[in-house]
């Protein structure tokens, strides 16, 4: 939808703006709220402004007259149910564009620019000054003409859908087959087959930021991302035939009960305190990211789709378990893989065919070839990212506790390993849909980019203007691709509860309450789960309020599966290893994935960095969790600290399961020299 100066806009008038006066019947009100019930409940201030008819505008320009109005078009902005009244003030008002400026946030979270444009000219006055009317949260400026940038009724409901759809497949599964057991609520009764374990496989680390965060890498320095996909094949391989058998024929219910099985019980509750700490702090920040660009760049209200992903959630996650967290995540597989084709089809058509967009592609040379540099400091070539990504899988695949579980709950043990044989073809079509859509995004926008323009404040938010650009004329789409963006947070999010509440009731509770009863043991799973969602939404919280320190959250998460994939190595292929080699070289492992990620992370914000070469990398953090815009290619001059902060995140993984390997093997033939050495010797000698 458009509108033009001078139609509901509000026209300039030499340096004053007035905006036209609308008039409100009963019956006009009654008629609106009754179709826009749904609007009025996600946001309040677009019902209002539909009410009105009258394109609402926060940026007030005072007159020393008009103060009293503006106080209290202050006061009232406060109050969510009064957001446009404003805008009502300015239908009585004109204030001249000379006079101080004010902008306000109109209720939204600290921080958040909304400003909105008024007309298709730029504001005399704020022009001159640096002054932008424009904010990518309501509306852009295209081809001299304002486009609004906001939901319709339609992706309001489509959005509705999929939570209800979602929770009520939880319902399903928590009131039928009478009444559940803990192996039924924790494992799915041991009974799935393989085609919903290896989509909830899938789903489960196809984190939202990572559909952002793909075709933003793609759009900014090209296709060498795609080789990531070498990595899958040994990165599935490995687990489906190394440590699905180990797990499965051990019958767990946990991946840490093998360490005690291993080593002792201090090894287990290291390990598992490891993983909760991992999974608590990435739950929040996969649930707040993808709320937060949505909500900077189509102004959907944050917390409401906060808390609306986050109790919903809880809800279905707490009452259905693992089966009904495992078939969610097969809807919301389905979800992901449509809004992605949607965007893709549209964007190509609208681009003029496949044709052009790979002709785009290659005159901006997105089109990267195969780099065989071997220096482990640059961020992105064959090497890192076909063999660095294998221990980033192994971590995934192999040892977190939420796809451990998924292969636990098969029926079989083939039916566990043919799950990751699954798995791969649907990662290659998921890293190809990611490729894709950021060539069609480049076809569309060029070098001439809308974090560039300023319509974007961040390269995550790309992806939705673009959605949003793409489907402004075709409503009900955008909700589409929002439900596919919020599916991905869902499946990744409810894995983390279930796997969670496991590895709690698992490891923590039941060694201390082996005669728990059934129904006791259940009851408290469940509240678990619904414990770990309240975390997750304290923890959503505290990612609004870290600023900057986000990206490191996100990095934490990453520097945790490497350690804990070198602890599981070490105890798998090292029989001479011992409890305190085991500890000892788990506690370095995280040092030093800490002195290396946080270390890099400082001083990465404390030098000034400039424009990234083609060879930079906007890289996805971690385990697919988010996309930064980080210029980590190597410096002739990095020699020392400087050049192991260089290293390329690809290498952390590896880089980090070694350390704990090489310090797990050397402490424990330092405090088992009289079981190891001294006998080997003896042997020798003999």
């Amino acid at each position: 939808m458009s509108v033009r100066a001078g139609s509901n806009a509000g026209v300039l008038s030499g340096d004053l703006l007035v905006a036209p006066k609308r008039n409100i019947c009963i019956h006009g009100f009654c008629k609106i709220f009754t179709n826009h019930a749904l609007l009025f409940l996600f946001k309040p201030q677009l019902f209002v402004t539909k009410l009105t008819k009258t394109v609402p505008s926060d940026l007030l320009f005072l007159h020393t007259t008009s103060r009293c109005l503006c106080c209290l078009s202050i006061f009232l902005s406060c109050c969510p149910c009064f957001l446009q009244v404003s805008s009502w003030i300015n239908n009585f008002t004109s204030f001249p564009t000379s006079s101080c400026f004010l902008q306000l946030s109109a209720g939204l979270p600290l921080g958040e620019v909304f400003s909105l444009t008024l007309s298709s000219q730029p504001l005399r006055g704020c022009a001159s000054k640096g002054l932008h009317s424009l904010s990518p949260s309501t509306s852009v400026l295209i081809m001299g003409e304002v486009v609004q940038m906001h939901f319709t009724t339609v992706d309001y409901v489509i959005f509705a859908l999929l939570l209800v759809a979602s929770a009520g497949i939880g319902l399903f599964y928590a009131f039928s087959g009478g009444r559940q057991r803990t192996t039924q609520f924790l494992m799915a009764d041991r009974s799935m087959s393989c085609l919903p374990v290896s989509l909830s496989l899938l789903a489960t680390f196809q984190s939202a930021v990572a559909i952002l965060g793909a075709p933003s890498e793609v759009y900014t320095f090209g296709t060498e991302y795609w080789f990531l996909g070498c990595s899958y094949f040994l990165g599935l391989l490995i687990p489906a035939h190394v440590f699905i058998p180990v797990f499965y024929r051990l019958r767990l219910s946990s991946a840490y009960e093998y360490l005690e099985l291993r080593f002792n019980k201090t090894v287990r509750i290291c390990g598992t305190a490891t993983f909760i700490f991992q999974m608590v702090i990435y739950m929040g920040v996969v649930l707040y990211a993808p709320a937060l660009a949505l909500n900077a760049v189509t102004g959907f209200d944050l917390w409401g789709a906060v808390l609306a992903m986050g109790l919903v959630c809880t809800l279905y996650t707490a009452l259905g378990g693992l089966k009904a967290v495992m078939w969610t995540d097969v809807f919301q597989t389905v979800v992901m893989f449509a809004g992605q084709l949607a965007v893709i089809v549209v964007g190509t058509s609208q681009a003029g065919g496949i044709a052009e967009v790979w002709r785009k592609a290659i005159n901006g040379s997105r089109i990267s070839g195969l780099d065989l540099n071997p220096n482990p400091l640059e961020r992105h070539t064959f090497w890192t990212l076909g063999v660095g990504g294998v221990f980033l899988m192994l971590a995934l695949y192999g040892v977190n506790q939420a796809q451990v579980q998924r292969y636990l709950s098969s029926r079989t043990e083939k039916e566990a390993v043919m799950s990751c044989y699954v798995v791969f073809p649907c990662q290659q079509v998921v890293l190809c849909l990611g490729c894709l859509m950021g060539l069609v995004m480049f076809a569309r926008y060029g070098e001439d980019s809308p974090l560039d323009k300023g319509y974007v404040t961040t390269n995550d938010q790309m992806v939705l203007y673009f959605v949003m650009d793409v489907f402004r004329d075709l409503p009900g789409l955008p909700g589409l691709f929002v439900a596919c963006l919020f599916s991905g947070a869902l499946s990744t999010i409810s894995s983390a509860f279930n796997s969670l509440a496991t590895v709690t009731m698992e490891d923590l509770i039941k060694p201390h309450f082996p005669n728990m009863t059934e129904s006791k043991a259940t009851l408290l799973s469940k509240g678990l789960a619904l414990g770990y969602g309240l975390v997750c939404l304290a923890m959503a919280y505290i990612a609004s309020i870290m600023g900057s320190m986000l990206q490191a959250a996100f990095s934490i998460f990453g520097m945790v599966g490497g350690p804990l994939l070198g602890l599981f190595c070490l105890g798998m292929f090292f029989p001479w290893a011992n409890p305190i080699g085991a500890v000892v070289g788990l506690v370095s492992g995280l040092v030093m994935a800490f002195w290396i990620g946080i270390g890099s992370f400082v001083m990465r914000m404390s030098v000034p960095t400039p424009a990234p070469a083609l060879n930079a990398t906007a890289l996805p953090l971690f385990d697919n969790i988010t996309t930064t815009v980080m210029n980590t290619t190597a410096k002739s001059g990095s020699a020392g600290v400087k050049a192991l902060y260089s290293l390329s995140y690809m290498w952390y993984s590896a880089h980090n399961s070694a350390t704990v390997v090489v310090v797990g093997l050397i402490v424990s033939l330092l405090t088992g020299i009289h079981m190891y050495i001294l006998p080997f010797s003896l042997f020798i000698l003999c």
